[in-house]
């Protein structure tokens, strides 16, 4: 008998020998038991959607309160196209800071659950430091872009010609006090006007 064919007749009844044996091995015995292993909880899926729709929530009601404070009194103004338009843009920029906020600090506390469960590694805790560098730029940017909003209405409305917040009125009593109510066309136009003002001012403040 050729070497090769030996040696393949051996490996064959090895191989014999395995499968043989291996019929009657019992792999649970070598398995942990469900009473062994630690208790790890329920799983719990995190409802990111449910977030996005608080943090849209929270921040309508941010640009709501604050054109009501800069423009309640000016009704004409307040309900008109551009500046409706204008308050959801807005609002939906600022609930995406709210959002990438929100995560950062979920982010940072599960690095700082992995720090108590033993992870301290020098690179752990770089990672926990740029989190918490991280955390400061986005309530930096949330407090910037509040007042970045501020201005823009503010200076809107006194470009508008209403330089005091007063309490708010009616169309009527508006209508008496001036001799006419601003027809669209004619509040477009100095909307567009005050608009261009107030970049002009923001690029140069």
């Amino acid at each position: 008998m050729a070497k090769i064919d030996k040696e393949r007749k051996k490996i064959q009844d090895e191989f014999d020998q395995i499968q043989s044996e291996s019929g009657v091995f019992d792999i649970s015995n070598h398995l942990a038991k469900i009473e062994d292993l630690p208790d790890l909880g329920e799983i719990e899926i995190y409802d990111y959607d449910s977030d996005m729709t608080v943090v849209r929530n929270k921040s309508m009601e941010v640009l709501e309160t604050l054109v009501d404070l800069f423009l309640g009194d000016v009704p004409q103004l307040k309900e008109h196209p551009y500046i409706k338009t204008k308050m959801e843009e807005d609002a939906m920029v600022y609930a995406e800071g709210l959002f990438l906020a929100k995560m950062t600090r979920k982010n940072f506390l599960n690095q700082l659950r992995q720090v108590d469960n033993g992870d301290n590694s020098a690179r752990m805790h770089e990672v926990v430091n740029q989190t918490i560098g991280q955390i400061r730029e986005n309530s930096k940017f949330l407090s910037g872009q509040r007042s970045e909003l501020e201005k823009f209405y503010k200076n809107l409305r006194n470009d508008m010609g209403y330089n005091e917040i007063e309490p708010e009125r009616s169309i009527e009593e508006i209508d008496d006090e001036e001799g006419s109510v601003t027809d669209n066309r004619k509040l477009n136009d100095l909307i567009k006007d005050a608009v261009m003002k107030s970049d002009d001012k923001n690029k140069k403040g």
